[in-house]
């Protein structure tokens, strides 16, 4: 080895490279992701893998990544790039390794392919993403926010959802949009402003609270909140309930048994069995454990914070389907993404945040991606 700092050591002092660290005071998990890169490039290596490295990320943030991986790539570092974001597969790769199953289905020089080659290997079929425009039945409105605050967090946050409906949340990360949900929790105390449920106020301190009011938050962050990793799937799916499982000192096992069967069978959660630990689960089915797990507490209204976040397109695709068919029976969903395809595939109304207020409303028909990156970034519109 040549003498002297790394590549990969130099480009750890650099300002790209220094701008992955610059902010780590607030343990969000883009922060945490950028610092977990920045550790990387201090370290001598003549290869360098990537797991998902922009599943938090800003896309300013992504692209001081992609930069730095394409500096490492002309100093003759080797790069392994995992992710389930096609767009990214195909601007920064040379080849393509598609697993499915835990099996390699093939391995395509990326020229030479598109997405949908890539995507039938991934899924075992092609992949129809697609929806009835057809607006499922509205009703009434089950919640409604009025001029909720939250210290600098969010301010006079104002906005409805009513049954049969999927309102979406859209935003640079730090616009507020999980601070909301979590306050709507009962994981943050609102400074001001009124929650009204079916019509009437209520108070969340907690998420007992929530709970206990029918509302039921899927976190940004399932493997740090939303479970147990050393837990089995079944304890993990009825842990909100432990309460209601006991008899006696003993829990109901039968009862545990049926609420794992019931979800699991609805979700398509491909597991050996309920005493599977969650933790060696994939993503998708990961996920799909803490939505059945909120799913069995019969919630009227259902928030889901970055529902596909690390998961493989076709999961996603299934994630989606169950989020518009939960609208369809009827429940108020609130889906939080950093996704722009995602939000406007499953939404009915579109909520633009910006710096901790809610810029704009956009009804599903007027929205496009350029309104919509327009009112994310703050900037009045011109349409």
């Amino acid at each position: 080895m040549k003498n002297g700092p790394s590549p990969l050591r130099q480009r750890s002092t650099s300002p790209r490279a220094r701008s992955l660290t610059a902010r780590t005071s607030c343990p969000s998990i883009a922060n945490k992701q950028m610092v977990e890169i920045a550790r990387a490039l201090t370290v001598e290596a003549k290869v360098v893998i990537f797991d998902e490295p922009t599943a938090s990320l800003t896309d300013a943030e992504k692209t001081v990544l992609f930069e730095v991986i394409e500096d490492l790539r002309s100093q003759g570092v080797a790069i392994v790039y995992i992710s389930h974001r096609m767009e990214e597969i195909f601007r920064i790769t040379d080849c393509i390794t598609v697993l499915r199953d835990g099996e390699v289905r093939g391995t395509l020089v990326t020229a030479e392919t598109g997405e949908d080659e890539i995507t039938q290997l991934m899924i075992g079929r092609k992949l129809d993403l697609s929806r009835n425009r057809t607006r499922a039945q509205i009703g009434e409105v089950a919640l409604e926010i009025r001029g909720l605050t939250c210290g600098r967090l969010f301010k006079d946050i104002s906005f409805e959802v009513r049954r049969g409906e999927v309102v979406g949340f859209y935003g640079l990360v730090g616009a507020g949009r999980t601070e909301i949900a979590e306050t709507l929790f009962g994981l943050r105390t609102p400074t001001a402003g009124d929650i009204v449920l079916d019509g009437k106020p209520v108070r969340i301190d907690n998420p007992i609270d929530a709970i206990a009011r029918g509302i039921s938050l899927v976190p940004e962050d399932r493997k740090g909140q939303g479970l147990v990793l050393g837990m089995n799937c079944r304890d993990n799916m009825t842990l909100p309930q432990i309460d209601g499982m006991a008899g006696g000192p003993f829990m109901n096992e039968r009862a545990e048994a049926d609420i794992f069967e019931t979800y699991r069978e609805r979700l398509a959660i491909k597991t050996p069995g309920w005493r599977q630990m969650v933790g060696n689960l994939s993503g998708g089915n990961q996920q799909k454990i803490v939505i059945g797990k909120w799913l069995s507490m019969h919630p009227r209204v259902l928030i889901v914070d970055e529902p596909t976040r690390g998961i493989d397109v076709g999961s996603k695709a299934e994630i989606h389907r169950l989020i518009r068919d939960l609208a369809a029976q009827g429940m108020a969903v609130i889906v939080i993404s950093s996704e722009m395809p995602e939000i406007l595939h499953v939404s009915d109304r579109v909520i633009a945040m910006f710096q901790g207020k809610i810029i704009r409303t956009f009804e599903i028909g007027e929205v496009t991606e350029e309104n919509l990156v327009q009112a994310i970034s703050g900037l009045k519109p011109t349409d």
